[in-house]
């Protein structure tokens, strides 16, 4: 943790702020920077300063442990947290290779764990964070022992960091570094990601695991707060996030999945309108999971991937996450990647092989034990066990990890296992057994279930045989064997499956088959309510929409598209905000500093969107509109593309040819002759309104942690600015005139319905609807808003061609192509576009 100097600077400009937050524990940075003092103290009195160079803790995430750790780093002492989840001789055995000088235990927490804590310190002093431990220092002794003193002067003695791997395949090993990379990484992340001292960060992970500690240092060096999550507890971790107002959190997939799995229950409650940053990592991340987790929490998710040797090293965003959810990202600042072949050697994009990593942030060695390392273009480079291999725009896609550098998909396969009906969770192991590559596959089947296990297994067994790997066991279990760092314990997790083989009762207490789960009653409603209210809100938002343009179009009849923007989105910023009073209080009205971006976005939303295309649709037809509006997600493929570098795939390419096809289909209806004399002008004026409002949408990327309504009021409110204004120059030099009230009354229907319907409870329906069904079945509805206008057409005897009508159903067809592309139907989630083969293999697609 940070030192006492750190503290000192922080509590000296915001005392009274909260520091750390542990259950009914709250420290101010004045209270921890005391508190620090004391312990310092303490420790230093417990062991000779000059001897007190290793300390290692035993210990879950609690307020005492970060006080003890920051005064570790007061005294630069060397601090290395030990996974208390195992065994008592491994942990004596770690004790010793580390040569640690003294112990901090929570010997009620390990107690609770079958640990002795006395027996473990083996003769080394032993300070109990619970005060139980007969013989121990106590942590209440160091209460008050500096008197706002300052600790005993540390030695000059030179920095050293051990952290441990994680050990899912063996005993873990001890990783030394002589210098730190804090610095830089946090100078990163920082300026990448605008963390600040206003930022709550809820810290999931156990100190231990480099991630948690490390993540939990950036934000206490920013001055942020540290609110600590109980372990094991995925309901009150939800509630965290609500009740202590979180912003950032690093989060395991197993702890993610458990909190979204209470979310989904109903059984907590997640208010994410504050949390922006969300980083998942230390284990794979399934695609299925990744996908819940956006629609659940928003655009703020976050994947990393590294290693305790390595660091972090590449980073996907929220956009990666839905084009490329099988990638682990890309390198940032600081990273190189390379793909090795057996004679290390690097291979091309594509190519399966061992994944090496060069980076400020490799560790100097292990401690006993020899580094797997290479020299390539004079740049050493870290040898992983993890087996992967780099697309053509340098994504990192994993095939397996610590489980062998070779061309079996193990991810690919768990994702698949996952779409089974009933699975709940997965775990693959591969089998040491000599002959053909084979797996062995623990499930876990959800609570309400009543799949027959044979079922499961014929599916997995199709499954594994489709990438020529053979099933050698296949067990149903309670639960899948995680480390509290979140990682499979691959041992642990064999000897389950090969253990639930060998028993010879294997039914449940309810006398259903083996493996099969008994049905518990389903809640009356529950999630089938809440999938329909989503559909019914959905397809609410989307036949207003529709309807939208045939009632513009009838208003501009009388009213000029100047204006009538300026009465429909003026009247609604009003009721927008007296909404946004309401629900989230005056406060809500702050800038934050962000009014210069929602003015843009305001004026390019609001403005452009609404002007350019009520200008263009008062000469065009509303049937054209609504079709060119439905555009929208395939024009937000190309500007996430030219903004943020997000390459859209080969089919998304397609689907926008095809959208444009039939759009020009319909705008020419087939008739080339209709491209002359000015008469695409109209349309293509409203073919920029939908662009204008795509970078509306991804604007509110730059606000994060403001709600969809805050967002949309205060941008709309500004947005009317430009209007105003916009109008009056049009006014001025002539080229419109003010309506007068009698032909504002004459359309006092049609702007109602624009303000009430169209604007205020479309937005209000449709982000309901999104956050129950999610982004990617939301889509989907936009289809609806060109069959609704045509329909009204049709209804009022408009005639269309049939070159109209072939462009409109290309249009819809493309979208809905383009939707279940993202869903992965039309390949294999682990097929790469650039084909990856594995070692010795020709490039040939694998089937």
């Amino acid at each position: 943790m940070i030192p006492l100097s750190r503290i000192e600077e922080i509590a000296a400009s915001r005392p009274d702020h909260a520091a750390v937050i542990a259950g009914r524990t709250v420290l101010s940075w004045s209270q921890y920077a005391d508190a620090v003092r004391d312990a310092a103290e303490g420790l230093a009195g417990s062991v000779a300063i000059d001897e007190l160079r290793t300390i290692a803790f035993l210990s879950h995430n609690r307020a005492e442990l970060v006080v003890a750790a920051s005064a570790a780093a007061t005294l630069k002492s060397t601090l290395c947290g030990l996974d208390y989840s195992l065994t008592q001789e491994a942990l004596a055995d770690l004790l010793d290779r580390i040569e640690a000088d003294c112990l901090i235990v929570s010997s009620g927490f390990l107690a609770d764990r079958g640990l002795n804590a006395r027996a473990l310190a083996g003769g080394r002093p032993v300070i109990d964070l619970d005060d139980q431990l007969p013989g121990a220092t106590g942590y209440a002794a160091f209460r008050g022992l500096s008197a706002g003193r300052r600790p005993p002067s540390a030695p000059a003695r030179p920095f050293r960091a051990i952290s441990f791997t994680s050990g899912t395949s063996g005993r873990p090993k001890p990783v030394i570094r002589n210098g730190s990379f804090d610095a830089r990484r946090f100078a990163y992340f920082t300026a990448r990601y605008g963390f600040s001292s206003a930022d709550r960060h809820l810290a999931t992970i156990p100190f231990y695991h480099a991630a948690g500690g490390g993540w939990a240092r950036l934000f206490l060096q920013l001055g942020a707060t540290l609110v600590l999550a109980p372990p094991d507890d995925a309901v009150e971790t939800a509630e965290l996030i609500r009740r202590e107002w979180i912003t950032s959190s690093t989060m395991t997939p197993p702890i993610l999945s458990g909190v979204l799995r209470h979310v989904a229950q109903n059984r907590a409650r997640v208010t994410p309108n504050q949390l922006r940053f969300v980083l998942v990592g230390g284990k794979h991340f399934p695609a299925p999971a990744k996908q819940e987790a956006l629609q659940v929490l928003g655009p703020v998710v976050y994947e990393y991937y590294g290693t305790t040797e390595t660091g972090v090293n590449t980073i996907a965003e929220p956009a990666d996450l839905l084009t490329h959810p099988a990638s682990v990202g890309r390198v940032y600042d600081g990273n190189r990647i390379l793909i090795l072949d057996p004679e290390r050697r690097p291979v091309p994009a594509g190519i399966v092989g061992s994944v090496a990593i060069a980076s400020y942030m490799n560790m100097d060695g292990y401690l006993g034990a020899a580094a797997n390392k290479v020299q390539i273009d004079g740049e050493r480079y870290l040898v992983t066990s993890e087996a992967g291999y780099l697309d053509e725009d340098g994504r990192l896609f994993l095939l397996n990890r610590s489980q062998g550098a070779d061309s079996v998909n193990l991810y690919a396969l768990e994702n698949a296992i996952r779409q089974i009906r009933g699975v709940d969770d997965v775990a693959l192991v591969r089998s040491a057994a000599p002959g053909p590559v084979a797996v062995h596959c623990a499930v876990v089947l959800k609570a309400s279930t009543a799949v027959p296990a044979g079922e499961v297994e014929a599916r997995v067994g199709e499954i594994v045989r489709r990438e020529r790997v053979a099933l050698a066991r296949f067990e149903l279990l309670d639960q899948i064997p995680y480390s509290p760092s979140g990682k499979v314990r691959a041992a642990e997790l064999e000897n389950a499956i090969l253990r639930a083989g060998d028993r010879t009762d294997k039914r449940t207490a309810g006398g259903t088959a083996r493996g099969t789960a008994p049905p518990k009653p389903a809640k009356p409603g529950g999630k089938a309510d809440g999938v329909l209210l989503g559909i019914a809100l959905l397809a609410l938002t989307a036949i207003s929409w529709g309807g939208m343009f045939p009632v513009a179009k009838a208003a501009l009849a009388s009213i000029d598209g100047f204006h009538l923007t300026l009465l429909r989105y003026g009247l609604a910023s009003i009721i927008l905000l007296g909404i946004l009073a309401k629900v989230e209080g005056l406060r809500a009205f702050a800038l934050e500093g962000h009014g210069g971006k929602l003015f843009f976005y305001g004026s390019m939303g609001f403005a452009g969107f609404s002007i350019l295309a009520f200008v263009g649709l008062a000469n065009s037809k509303a049937e054209h509109g609504a079709i060119i509006m439905a555009l929208m997600p395939l024009i937000t493929a190309l500007l996430t593309w030219a903004i943020k570098g997000v390459k859209p795939g080969r089919v998304t390419f397609l689907c926008i040819a095809a959208a444009l096809a039939g759009v020009a289909l319909v705008v020419t209806r087939g008739s080339l002759s209709a491209l002359g004399g000015g008469a695409l002008l109209p349309d293509l004026l409203i073919l920029a309104g939908a662009a204008s409002w795509v970078v509306y949408t991804l604007g509110a990327a730059s606000v994060p942690g403001w709600s969809a309504l805050r967002y949309t009021a205060l941008s709309a409110a500004l947005g009317t600015v430009t209007i105003v204004a916009v109008t009056g120059l049009a006014t001025a030099s002539g080229f419109i005139t003010v309506p007068t009230p009698e032909t504002v009354w004459t359309v006092r229907g049609e702007i109602a319905y624009l303000v009430l319907i169209a604007a205020v409870l479309a937005v209000f329906s449709w982000n309901i609807g999104i956050r129950l069904l999610g982004p990617i079945n939301g889509v989907l509805f936009i289809n609806l808003v060109p069959i609704t206008a045509f329909a009204i057409g049709l209804a009022q005897g408009r005639e269309f061609g049939q070159a109209e009508l072939a462009g409109a159903g290309l249009t819809i067809g493309a979208l809905v192509v383009n939707n279940l592309n993202s869903r992965g139907l039309f390949r294999l989630q682990w097929q790469a576009p650039a084909k990856p083969v594995g070692f010795g293999r020709t490039a040939a697609e694998t089937p």
